[in-house]
Protein backbone atom coordinates (compact mmCIF):
# COMPACT_ATOMS: atom_id res chain seq x y z
CA UNK A 1 0.00 0.00 0.00
CA UNK A 2 1.15 3.40 -0.81
CA UNK A 3 0.90 6.41 0.61
CA UNK A 4 0.39 9.87 -0.98
CA UNK A 5 1.23 12.85 1.48
CA UNK A 6 -0.30 16.14 -0.73
CA UNK A 7 1.37 18.98 0.53
CA UNK A 8 -1.16 21.49 0.23
CA UNK A 9 -1.80 24.91 2.32
CA UNK A 10 -3.30 23.65 4.95
CA UNK A 11 -0.63 20.83 5.05
CA UNK A 12 2.00 23.74 5.56
CA UNK A 13 -0.48 25.39 7.97
CA UNK A 14 -0.37 22.42 10.36
CA UNK A 15 3.73 22.36 10.37
CA UNK A 16 5.02 24.90 12.88
CA UNK A 17 8.83 25.76 12.88
CA UNK A 18 11.00 25.09 15.90
CA UNK A 19 11.02 27.92 18.79
CA UNK A 20 14.19 29.23 19.72
CA UNK A 21 15.22 28.86 22.97
CA UNK A 22 14.69 31.97 25.01
CA UNK A 23 17.98 33.48 26.12
CA UNK A 24 18.27 33.25 29.60
CA UNK A 25 19.96 36.26 31.32
CA UNK A 26 22.81 35.19 33.61
CA UNK A 27 22.46 36.07 37.17
CA UNK A 28 25.81 38.01 38.59
CA UNK A 29 27.07 36.06 41.04
CA UNK A 30 28.27 37.85 44.27
CA UNK A 31 31.39 36.11 45.18
CA UNK A 32 31.96 38.35 48.77
CA UNK A 33 28.38 37.11 49.96
CA UNK A 34 28.30 34.41 52.69
CA UNK A 35 26.60 31.65 51.01
CA UNK A 36 29.01 31.79 47.72
CA UNK A 37 31.74 31.23 50.61
CA UNK A 38 30.12 28.56 52.47
CA UNK A 39 30.02 26.48 48.86
CA UNK A 40 33.48 27.15 48.11
CA UNK A 41 34.74 25.59 51.27
CA UNK A 42 32.61 22.89 51.45
CA UNK A 43 34.35 22.24 47.62
CA UNK A 44 37.68 22.55 49.04
CA UNK A 45 37.02 20.48 51.98
CA UNK A 46 36.39 17.54 50.10
CA UNK A 47 38.89 18.00 47.57
CA UNK A 48 41.17 18.14 50.32
CA UNK A 49 39.87 14.97 52.31
CA UNK A 50 40.26 13.25 48.80
CA UNK A 51 43.70 14.27 48.19
CA UNK A 52 44.54 13.32 52.05
CA UNK A 53 43.29 10.58 51.79
CA UNK A 54 45.51 9.66 48.45
CA UNK A 55 48.55 10.79 50.10
CA UNK A 56 48.38 8.66 52.94
CA UNK A 57 47.37 5.70 51.15
CA UNK A 58 50.68 6.32 48.81
CA UNK A 59 52.24 7.16 52.19
CA UNK A 60 51.49 3.97 53.53
CA UNK A 61 52.37 1.58 50.66
CA UNK A 62 55.89 3.32 50.54
CA UNK A 63 56.24 2.89 54.37
CA UNK A 64 55.31 -0.79 54.78
CA UNK A 65 57.85 -1.28 51.52
CA UNK A 66 60.18 0.53 52.98
CA UNK A 67 59.62 -1.20 55.98
CA UNK A 68 59.89 -4.91 54.47
CA UNK A 69 63.49 -3.64 53.03
CA UNK A 70 64.75 -2.26 55.86
CA UNK A 71 63.66 -4.97 58.44
CA UNK A 72 65.37 -7.54 55.56
CA UNK A 73 68.71 -5.00 55.65
CA UNK A 74 68.55 -5.31 59.42
CA UNK A 75 66.86 -1.51 60.46
CA UNK A 76 65.39 -1.70 63.99
CA UNK A 77 63.04 1.46 64.57
CA UNK A 78 62.71 2.42 68.43
CA UNK A 79 61.00 5.30 69.39
CA UNK A 80 63.40 5.47 72.40
CA UNK A 81 66.13 6.39 69.86
CA UNK A 82 64.15 9.67 68.86
CA UNK A 83 64.17 10.21 71.94
CA UNK A 84 67.35 9.50 73.88
CA UNK A 85 69.64 9.37 71.30
CA UNK A 86 70.17 13.26 70.57
CA UNK A 87 73.66 12.89 69.64
CA UNK A 88 73.67 11.58 66.80
CA UNK A 89 76.38 9.54 66.50
CA UNK A 90 77.63 6.09 65.53
CA UNK A 91 78.33 3.49 67.88
CA UNK A 92 82.45 4.01 68.90
CA UNK A 93 84.70 1.13 70.42
CA UNK A 94 85.56 1.37 73.98
CA UNK A 95 88.25 4.25 73.40
CA UNK A 96 85.50 6.02 71.80
CA UNK A 97 88.06 7.07 69.16
CA UNK A 98 86.70 4.37 66.13
CA UNK A 99 84.36 3.12 64.24
CA UNK A 100 85.10 -0.26 62.78
CA UNK A 101 83.19 -1.66 60.29
CA UNK A 102 83.74 -5.32 58.68
CA UNK A 103 82.72 -5.62 54.69
CA UNK A 104 82.93 -9.18 53.25
CA UNK A 105 81.66 -9.52 49.46
CA UNK A 106 80.14 -13.07 48.34
CA UNK A 107 81.60 -14.87 45.67
CA UNK A 108 77.80 -15.14 43.68
CA UNK A 109 79.03 -17.01 40.59
CA UNK A 110 76.92 -19.56 38.97
CA UNK A 111 77.93 -22.39 41.01
CA UNK A 112 74.89 -21.99 43.36
CA UNK A 113 74.47 -22.83 47.28
CA UNK A 114 76.01 -20.98 50.31
CA UNK A 115 79.08 -19.31 48.87
CA UNK A 116 82.35 -18.03 50.58
CA UNK A 117 83.16 -14.49 51.69
CA UNK A 118 86.20 -14.06 49.03
CA UNK A 119 86.83 -10.62 50.31
CA UNK A 120 87.15 -9.51 54.25
CA UNK A 121 87.72 -5.84 54.59
CA UNK A 122 88.03 -3.77 57.93
CA UNK A 123 87.01 0.23 57.44
CA UNK A 124 88.13 1.84 60.08
CA UNK A 125 87.29 5.59 60.89
CA UNK A 126 89.20 7.66 63.53
CA UNK A 127 87.64 10.40 64.29
CA UNK A 128 90.62 12.10 65.85
CA UNK A 129 92.45 12.57 62.59
CA UNK A 130 89.35 11.99 60.01
CA UNK A 131 90.68 9.29 58.27
CA UNK A 132 89.28 5.89 57.04
CA UNK A 133 92.53 2.78 57.59
CA UNK A 134 91.28 -0.12 54.95
CA UNK A 135 92.31 -3.58 55.98
CA UNK A 136 92.34 -6.38 53.54
CA UNK A 137 92.51 -9.95 55.20
CA UNK A 138 93.50 -12.43 52.33
CA UNK A 139 90.82 -15.09 51.57
CA UNK A 140 93.77 -17.93 52.14
CA UNK A 141 94.40 -16.91 55.88
CA UNK A 142 93.53 -19.80 58.18
CA UNK A 143 91.97 -19.05 61.27
CA UNK A 144 90.63 -21.53 64.04
CA UNK A 145 87.22 -22.65 63.10
CA UNK A 146 85.84 -22.47 66.53
CA UNK A 147 86.46 -21.78 70.18
CA UNK A 148 89.29 -23.51 71.49
CA UNK A 149 88.71 -25.89 68.66
CA UNK A 150 92.58 -25.84 67.73
CA UNK A 151 91.55 -27.06 64.47
CA UNK A 152 92.57 -24.33 61.24
CA UNK A 153 90.84 -23.42 58.35
CA UNK A 154 90.82 -20.75 55.56
CA UNK A 155 89.14 -17.69 56.80
CA UNK A 156 86.73 -17.35 53.52
CA UNK A 157 84.79 -20.18 54.74
CA UNK A 158 83.77 -19.01 58.24
CA UNK A 159 80.44 -17.65 56.76
CA UNK A 160 79.48 -20.23 55.01
CA UNK A 161 80.07 -23.11 57.36
CA UNK A 162 77.95 -21.41 59.77
CA UNK A 163 75.35 -20.26 57.83
CA UNK A 164 74.56 -23.96 56.90
CA UNK A 165 74.86 -24.63 61.12
CA UNK A 166 72.71 -22.23 61.74
CA UNK A 167 70.93 -19.42 59.67
CA UNK A 168 71.98 -15.79 60.68
CA UNK A 169 75.19 -16.83 62.33
CA UNK A 170 77.52 -16.30 59.74
CA UNK A 171 78.59 -12.19 59.92
CA UNK A 172 78.27 -13.00 63.44
CA UNK A 173 80.97 -16.06 63.50
CA UNK A 174 82.85 -14.02 61.07
CA UNK A 175 82.99 -10.43 62.91
CA UNK A 176 84.44 -12.48 66.15
CA UNK A 177 87.20 -14.16 64.06
CA UNK A 178 88.33 -10.69 62.88
CA UNK A 179 88.14 -8.97 66.07
CA UNK A 180 90.51 -11.77 67.67
CA UNK A 181 92.79 -11.35 64.76
CA UNK A 182 92.71 -6.92 65.35
CA UNK A 183 92.26 -6.68 68.20
CA UNK A 184 89.57 -4.41 68.01
CA UNK A 185 85.59 -4.49 68.58
CA UNK A 186 83.59 -4.30 64.94
CA UNK A 187 80.90 -1.84 65.57
CA UNK A 188 78.71 -2.82 62.58
CA UNK A 189 78.84 -5.34 59.81
CA UNK A 190 77.81 -5.46 56.01
CA UNK A 191 78.11 -8.57 53.61
CA UNK A 192 77.56 -7.98 49.39
CA UNK A 193 76.94 -10.24 46.75
CA UNK A 194 78.47 -8.96 43.49
CA UNK A 195 75.23 -8.03 41.80
CA UNK A 196 74.80 -5.51 44.71
CA UNK A 197 78.52 -4.62 43.41
CA UNK A 198 77.54 -3.86 39.88
CA UNK A 199 74.09 -1.97 40.08
CA UNK A 200 75.42 0.38 43.17
CA UNK A 201 78.44 1.64 40.51
CA UNK A 202 75.72 1.62 37.79
CA UNK A 203 73.33 3.65 39.82
CA UNK A 204 75.83 6.22 40.66
CA UNK A 205 76.95 6.50 37.08
CA UNK A 206 80.16 4.26 36.89
CA UNK A 207 83.88 4.90 38.97
CA UNK A 208 87.35 6.44 38.16
CA UNK A 209 89.67 4.32 38.54
CA UNK A 210 93.81 4.69 38.06
CA UNK A 211 95.10 0.94 36.58
CA UNK A 212 98.28 0.91 37.70
CA UNK A 213 99.42 -2.00 36.04
CA UNK A 214 98.34 -3.72 32.33
CA UNK A 215 97.53 -7.05 33.05
CA UNK A 216 95.78 -9.76 30.93
CA UNK A 217 93.97 -12.89 32.43
CA UNK A 218 93.48 -15.43 30.21
CA UNK A 219 91.49 -17.92 32.83
CA UNK A 220 88.75 -15.44 34.24
CA UNK A 221 85.62 -17.40 35.35
CA UNK A 222 82.69 -17.23 32.95
CA UNK A 223 80.24 -19.55 34.42
CA UNK A 224 82.17 -23.25 33.86
CA UNK A 225 84.28 -21.89 31.41
CA UNK A 226 86.82 -18.90 31.04
CA UNK A 227 87.45 -15.89 29.21
CA UNK A 228 90.32 -13.74 28.65
CA UNK A 229 89.89 -10.00 30.25
CA UNK A 230 92.48 -7.07 29.92
CA UNK A 231 93.22 -3.61 31.41
CA UNK A 232 95.56 -1.42 30.47
CA UNK A 233 96.90 1.32 32.60
CA UNK A 234 95.98 4.49 33.44
CA UNK A 235 92.77 6.27 34.52
CA UNK A 236 89.82 5.10 33.17
CA UNK A 237 85.91 4.99 33.91
CA UNK A 238 84.58 1.67 34.86
CA UNK A 239 81.02 0.74 34.78
CA UNK A 240 79.67 -2.34 37.31
CA UNK A 241 80.44 -5.18 35.39
CA UNK A 242 83.77 -3.80 34.72
CA UNK A 243 84.63 -2.74 38.08
CA UNK A 244 83.75 -6.35 39.05
CA UNK A 245 86.53 -7.87 36.58
CA UNK A 246 88.70 -5.94 37.78
CA UNK A 247 88.56 -6.68 41.19
CA UNK A 248 87.86 -10.93 40.88
CA UNK A 249 91.15 -10.90 38.46
CA UNK A 250 93.27 -13.30 39.87
CA UNK A 251 95.32 -15.19 36.97
CA UNK A 252 97.61 -12.84 34.99
CA UNK A 253 101.21 -13.25 35.13
CA UNK A 254 101.63 -9.30 34.67
CA UNK A 255 103.35 -7.30 37.32
CA UNK A 256 102.66 -9.63 39.60
CA UNK A 257 98.44 -8.64 39.39
CA UNK A 258 97.77 -12.26 39.02
CA UNK A 259 97.55 -12.88 42.94
CA UNK A 260 94.87 -12.79 45.75
CA UNK A 261 97.18 -9.95 47.16
CA UNK A 262 97.06 -7.91 44.32
CA UNK A 263 92.85 -8.46 44.37
CA UNK A 264 93.07 -7.43 47.65
CA UNK A 265 94.36 -4.45 46.65
CA UNK A 266 91.92 -3.55 43.67
CA UNK A 267 89.06 -4.51 45.76
CA UNK A 268 90.15 -1.52 47.66
CA UNK A 269 91.06 0.53 45.11
CA UNK A 270 87.16 0.35 43.89
CA UNK A 271 85.56 0.59 47.35
CA UNK A 272 87.66 3.74 47.34
CA UNK A 273 86.48 5.20 43.98
CA UNK A 274 83.27 4.22 44.91
CA UNK A 275 83.13 6.06 48.15
CA UNK A 276 84.78 9.11 46.10
CA UNK A 277 81.99 9.22 43.17
CA UNK A 278 79.08 9.24 46.70
CA UNK A 279 80.79 11.61 48.30
CA UNK A 280 81.81 14.29 45.11
CA UNK A 281 78.67 13.70 43.13
CA UNK A 282 76.72 14.23 46.18
CA UNK A 283 74.81 10.76 45.17
CA UNK A 284 73.59 10.09 48.30
CA UNK A 285 71.31 13.41 47.77
CA UNK A 286 70.04 12.61 44.07
CA UNK A 287 66.60 11.05 44.55
CA UNK A 288 66.79 8.85 41.75
CA UNK A 289 70.38 7.25 42.04
CA UNK A 290 69.35 7.06 45.56
CA UNK A 291 66.43 5.15 44.45
CA UNK A 292 68.78 3.04 42.28
CA UNK A 293 70.81 2.61 44.73
CA UNK A 294 68.75 1.24 47.29
CA UNK A 295 66.90 -1.13 44.41
CA UNK A 296 70.41 -2.21 44.01
CA UNK A 297 70.70 -3.26 47.58
CA UNK A 298 67.34 -4.97 48.21
CA UNK A 299 67.98 -8.71 48.75
CA UNK A 300 71.46 -8.57 47.76
CA UNK A 301 72.66 -6.97 50.97
CA UNK A 302 72.54 -7.93 54.56
CA UNK A 303 73.79 -5.51 57.64
CA UNK A 304 73.73 -5.61 61.08
CA UNK A 305 71.56 -3.97 63.47
CA UNK A 306 71.49 0.05 62.44
CA UNK A 307 68.85 2.56 63.49
CA UNK A 308 67.65 6.12 62.46
CA UNK A 309 69.87 7.83 64.35
CA UNK A 310 72.92 5.79 62.59
CA UNK A 311 71.73 6.51 59.00
CA UNK A 312 71.73 10.54 60.64
CA UNK A 313 75.08 9.93 61.89
CA UNK A 314 76.60 8.51 58.94
CA UNK A 315 74.99 11.25 56.66
CA UNK A 316 77.02 13.75 59.46
CA UNK A 317 79.88 12.02 59.44
CA UNK A 318 80.34 11.56 55.39
CA UNK A 319 79.99 15.42 55.57
CA UNK A 320 82.63 15.88 58.03
CA UNK A 321 84.91 13.75 56.22
CA UNK A 322 84.19 15.43 53.08
CA UNK A 323 84.61 19.35 54.23
CA UNK A 324 87.91 18.63 56.37
CA UNK A 325 89.62 16.47 53.39
CA UNK A 326 89.85 13.25 55.20
CA UNK A 327 91.99 10.99 54.37
CA UNK A 328 91.89 6.88 53.40
CA UNK A 329 94.90 4.48 53.73
CA UNK A 330 94.69 1.01 52.10
CA UNK A 331 96.60 -2.49 53.81
CA UNK A 332 96.38 -5.58 52.71
CA UNK A 333 97.32 -8.31 55.53
CA UNK A 334 99.88 -9.99 52.91
CA UNK A 335 103.48 -11.73 53.45
CA UNK A 336 104.93 -7.87 52.37
CA UNK A 337 103.04 -5.95 55.24
CA UNK A 338 105.21 -4.60 58.02
CA UNK A 339 108.35 -5.22 56.52
CA UNK A 340 107.86 -8.78 55.55
CA UNK A 341 107.51 -9.75 59.96
CA UNK A 342 104.07 -10.46 60.25
CA UNK A 343 102.13 -12.80 58.22
CA UNK A 344 104.03 -15.98 55.69
CA UNK A 345 102.59 -18.23 53.50
CA UNK A 346 102.69 -21.91 54.17
CA UNK A 347 102.51 -25.28 51.86
CA UNK A 348 99.88 -27.30 52.69
CA UNK A 349 100.09 -31.49 52.47
CA UNK A 350 97.24 -31.20 50.10
CA UNK A 351 99.00 -28.86 47.58
CA UNK A 352 97.55 -25.66 48.42
CA UNK A 353 99.17 -22.70 50.35
CA UNK A 354 97.89 -21.15 53.72
CA UNK A 355 98.55 -17.74 54.87
CA UNK A 356 98.96 -17.50 58.73
CA UNK A 357 100.84 -15.05 61.23
CA UNK A 358 104.51 -15.68 61.51
CA UNK A 359 104.21 -16.07 65.44
CA UNK A 360 101.88 -19.32 64.55
CA UNK A 361 98.45 -20.16 63.72
CA UNK A 362 96.18 -18.11 65.97
CA UNK A 363 99.08 -15.77 67.58
CA UNK A 364 98.26 -12.22 66.45
CA UNK A 365 99.72 -10.09 69.22
CA UNK A 366 101.82 -8.73 66.26
CA UNK A 367 99.82 -8.21 63.44
CA UNK A 368 97.70 -5.69 66.26
CA UNK A 369 100.98 -4.32 67.27
CA UNK A 370 101.27 -3.02 63.66
CA UNK A 371 98.24 -1.90 63.77
CA UNK A 372 98.60 0.13 66.47
CA UNK A 373 101.17 1.70 64.70
CA UNK A 374 99.50 2.20 61.97
CA UNK A 375 96.66 4.15 63.13
CA UNK A 376 99.07 6.30 65.32
CA UNK A 377 100.67 7.29 61.66
CA UNK A 378 98.90 5.63 58.47
CA UNK A 379 100.52 7.45 56.19
CA UNK A 380 104.21 6.54 57.01
CA UNK A 381 103.30 2.78 56.92
CA UNK A 382 101.20 3.22 53.44
CA UNK A 383 104.44 4.59 51.78
CA UNK A 384 106.03 1.47 52.86
CA UNK A 385 109.35 2.89 51.60
CA UNK A 386 112.14 0.54 51.06
CA UNK A 387 114.65 2.73 53.49
CA UNK A 388 119.19 1.85 52.85
CA UNK A 389 121.00 3.56 55.42
CA UNK A 390 124.90 4.06 54.76
CA UNK A 391 128.02 4.88 56.41
CA UNK A 392 129.74 8.35 54.93
CA UNK A 393 131.74 9.30 57.92
CA UNK A 394 130.21 8.02 61.13
CA UNK A 395 131.95 4.40 60.82
CA UNK A 396 130.43 1.28 60.11
CA UNK A 397 130.51 -0.15 63.66
CA UNK A 398 128.64 3.19 64.94
CA UNK A 399 126.18 3.35 61.78
CA UNK A 400 125.38 -0.36 61.99
CA UNK A 401 124.16 0.64 66.07
CA UNK A 402 122.47 4.10 65.26
CA UNK A 403 120.72 1.65 61.91
CA UNK A 404 119.38 -0.97 64.68
CA UNK A 405 117.76 2.07 66.63
CA UNK A 406 116.22 3.27 64.14
CA UNK A 407 115.12 -0.33 63.26
CA UNK A 408 113.61 -0.50 66.59
CA UNK A 409 111.81 2.65 66.59
CA UNK A 410 110.21 1.74 63.42
CA UNK A 411 110.20 -1.83 63.28
CA UNK A 412 107.65 -2.39 60.84
CA UNK A 413 109.52 0.25 58.19
CA UNK A 414 111.68 -1.57 55.27
CA UNK A 415 115.19 -0.45 56.62
CA UNK A 416 118.34 -1.90 55.68
CA UNK A 417 122.23 -0.97 56.49
CA UNK A 418 124.12 -1.30 53.14
CA UNK A 419 127.80 -0.36 54.53
CA UNK A 420 130.41 2.17 54.22
CA UNK A 421 129.97 4.57 51.22
CA UNK A 422 132.40 7.23 51.84
CA UNK A 423 134.73 7.68 55.68
CA UNK A 424 134.81 11.48 55.25
CA UNK A 425 131.43 13.24 54.82
CA UNK A 426 129.76 15.13 57.50
CA UNK A 427 126.13 15.13 59.00
CA UNK A 428 123.04 13.17 58.49
CA UNK A 429 121.16 13.47 55.27
CA UNK A 430 118.18 12.07 54.56
CA UNK A 431 116.14 11.78 50.92
CA UNK A 432 113.55 10.59 48.49
CA UNK A 433 114.71 9.00 45.26
CA UNK A 434 112.76 11.76 42.68
CA UNK A 435 113.18 9.01 39.92
CA UNK A 436 110.02 6.90 41.37
CA UNK A 437 106.73 8.57 40.57
CA UNK A 438 105.63 7.00 44.68
CA UNK A 439 105.98 9.41 46.76
CA UNK A 440 107.65 9.31 49.91
CA UNK A 441 107.55 12.46 51.54
CA UNK A 442 106.15 11.99 54.59
CA UNK A 443 108.83 9.24 55.37
CA UNK A 444 111.59 11.53 54.73
CA UNK A 445 109.65 13.79 57.29
CA UNK A 446 109.26 11.76 60.09
CA UNK A 447 112.30 9.96 59.93
CA UNK A 448 114.17 13.61 59.52
CA UNK A 449 112.75 14.10 62.94
CA UNK A 450 114.26 11.45 64.74
CA UNK A 451 117.30 11.89 63.05
CA UNK A 452 116.96 15.64 64.06
CA UNK A 453 118.00 16.56 60.37
CA UNK A 454 116.78 18.75 58.22
CA UNK A 455 119.03 18.13 55.26
CA UNK A 456 116.86 16.28 52.67
CA UNK A 457 118.60 16.91 49.21
CA UNK A 458 120.47 14.54 47.70
CA UNK A 459 124.46 15.48 48.19
CA UNK A 460 126.24 16.39 45.06
CA UNK A 461 129.01 13.60 45.70
CA UNK A 462 125.92 11.12 45.14
CA UNK A 463 125.47 10.99 41.42
CA UNK A 464 123.67 7.56 41.05
CA UNK A 465 120.08 6.09 42.74
CA UNK A 466 122.80 3.47 45.05
CA UNK A 467 120.45 0.25 45.27
CA UNK A 468 117.66 1.66 43.82
CA UNK A 469 115.89 2.46 47.15
CA UNK A 470 112.71 4.70 47.56
CA UNK A 471 114.58 6.92 50.91
CA UNK A 472 118.51 7.16 51.42
CA UNK A 473 120.19 8.22 54.75
CA UNK A 474 123.61 8.85 55.27
CA UNK A 475 125.22 9.17 58.33
CA UNK A 476 127.94 11.29 58.77
CA UNK A 477 131.50 12.66 60.60
CA UNK A 478 130.89 14.29 64.09
CA UNK A 479 126.76 12.97 64.38
CA UNK A 480 125.72 11.99 67.76
CA UNK A 481 122.31 10.18 67.53
CA UNK A 482 122.02 8.66 70.62
CA UNK A 483 118.83 8.21 71.66
CA UNK A 484 117.23 7.55 75.25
Amino acid sequence: MTIDLELNDNNLKNIQPKKKRAKVAKIPVDTNSPEYKRKKKKRIKILAITFFFVIIAALGFLVYKGYIFSHELGFIFSPETLITRRDKELKKDSSGRFTNILFAGLDTRESGGLLNTDSIIIASYDYKNNNIILLSIPRDFHVEVAENANWFSRINSIYSSNEQKEEGTGMKELTKTVEKIIGEEIQYYAVVDFNAFTEIIDAVGGININVENSFTDYMYPKGVDYQTVSFKAGPQTMDGETALIYSRSRHSSHNNEGSDFSRAKRQQKVIIAIKDKLLSSQSLTNPKTLTGILASISGNLKISDFTITDIEAAFKLADKYEEEKGKTYSFVLDPSIGNWLLVEKKSLESGAYAIGPKAGLGKYEDIQDFLKMVVDNPQLYAENAKIMVYDTGMGIQKAKEETDKLKENFPYLNIIFAGTLFRDKDGVVIYENNEKETNYSHTVKELSKYLSTKINEKPEFITSNLNGEDVTILLGNSTDLTKE
